[in-house]
């Protein structure tokens, strides 16, 4: 994966990176954002969406169980994710937070 950081203050904005013969745009955490013909596509959308997209509800799935939940990030960042496991993060909400490698390993998978 490429970092990819805002030249006005070096803000890790996601990655990049390629797999097979597409590029895909990627969170702080590994989330795919964007599948792209082209690197720079995915740098643009990275750089455009990137951090916005952690504001976004995104869809929790228990890989064993197979159970889905709708989430809001709290916090991301290079090594793992916090979860507010619901629609709305509100003080008392349960939350989960999950490494990187529970994500890579396919433990869970977090998309939008």
């Amino acid at each position: 994966m490429d970092p990819i950081r805002r030249t006005s203050d070096d803000e890790l904005c996601g990655y990049v990176e390629q797999r097979g013969a597409h590029w895909y745009s990627l969170t702080v955490f590994g989330g795919v954002i964007g599948d792209h013909e082209a690197r720079s596509d995915a740098v643009v959308h990275v750089l455009d969406a990137g951090l916005a997209s952690l504001a976004e509800r995104w869809v929790l799935r228990d890989r064993h169980t197979g159970v889905e939940e709708v989430v809001c990030i709290q916090e991301a960042n290079a090594q793992s994710v916090t979860l507010a496991r619901g629609y709305y993060s509100l003080p008392g909400v349960p939350t989960l937070t999950i490494s990187v490698e529970q994500l890579v390993s396919g433990e869970w998978e977090l998309s939008r």
